[in-house]
């Protein structure tokens, strides 16, 4: 024997979006697509499809990996699932808008090669985007100085002519404190002045679903953002808080803390603590377990001591 010390194995990557697979609808967990959705692919990329193979991290959109015969790379983001179309029909066409608008203005995203916002043209009769493969992987713990010089970018395009503005979410369903509240008065506050109380904020082109699972990185630095979706005229405060929030989970508070810093000492912007408040009560309660009602009341207790001063 030598004494010496086995290697260490690698650690194994996971997706900070990763869920088990078991929780995701079964639409989002097919390894492979409908043959006439590859000819589509083909048809539209003007080579046969190699290989077809299911990328990690997706929620709400079966999003596929596509090899093609002339060694190049795209993405195919279907909207399977039936339950996200029911309650955001025009998600589809809101992110081709995005993605077009990131084109112009030469912000990190994809391309988008072809749509079919109907699904006729792929047989499928569902929304599907075909565009441009953005390499490397999404990190859970990354770069908090070069994730806020990326957002600042994103928010210093003028928002001018883009057609989608910032509204708030779950409103009609936020009317008073979920089930199993501890503390109802708590949230009766709350509730009432995330409806009476918005601040005044400068309107930025903002991605709305910014965090470590939609943005990725190679060698260090960042090659896209991706999941455009949500993309509107809005508060950078939602950004912020969104990724702040993403960051505690997968890297802890003092990166979260240093990433809203970062952006600060880049733009002179700071996080009104409205927004807190508002990330907290536009998530949807209706299905949440005790514990998660739980952790969510003692967010609230801080976001609305903040407003308070």
């Amino acid at each position: 024997m030598t004494g010496e010390r086995p290697p260490r194995a690698a650690a194994v990557w996971r997706h900070p979006n990763h869920r088990d697979p078991s929780s995701l609808p079964v639409e989002l967990r097919r390894p492979t697509v409908p043959d006439h959705v590859r000819a589509w692919v083909a048809r539209q990329a003007g080579a046969p499809v190699v290989r077809v193979r299911r990328l990690a991290g997706a929620s709400s959109a079966a999003v596929h990996a596509v090899l093609l015969a002339d060694g190049s790379r795209l993405v195919l983001r279907r909207y399977v699932w039936p339950g996200f179309l029911d309650d955001e029909p025009d998600a589809p066409a809101r992110e081709v808008d995005a993605l077009d608008f990131a084109a112009v203005h030469h912000l990190p995203a994809p391309i988008v090669v072809a749509a079919d916002l109907t699904g006729g043209d792929t047989g499928e009769g569902l929304p599907a985007l075909l565009m441009s493969h953005v390499p490397g992987r999404a990190e859970a713990n990354p770069d908090v100085a070069v994730l806020a010089e990326t957002l600042a970018a994103i928010h210093d395009t003028d928002p001018a002519g883009y057609p989608h503005d910032y509204f708030a979410w779950n409103v009609e369903r936020m009317t008073g404190p979920p089930p199993g509240a501890i503390r109802p008065a708590l949230w009766e506050t709350a509730i009432s002045v995330w409806r009476d109380a918005r601040p005044v904020y400068r309107s930025a082109f903002i991605h709305r679903d910014y965090h470590p699972g939609n943005v990725v990185w190679r060698g260090g630095r960042v090659t896209g953002v991706v999941d455009w979706v949500n993309a509107c005229r809005g508060p950078i405060g939602c950004d912020l808080v969104t990724c702040s929030g993403n960051l505690v989970d997968l890297a802890g508070p003092a990166a979260a803390a240093r990433f809203i810093a970062a952006y600060t000492a880049l733009t002179g912007e700071t996080l009104d603590p409205y927004w807190e408040l508002a990330a907290i009560l536009e998530d949807d309660h209706d299905t949440a377990c005790p514990a998660r009602v739980a952790e969510r009341e003692a967010a609230l207790v801080r976001a609305v001591a903040a407003l308070r001063g």
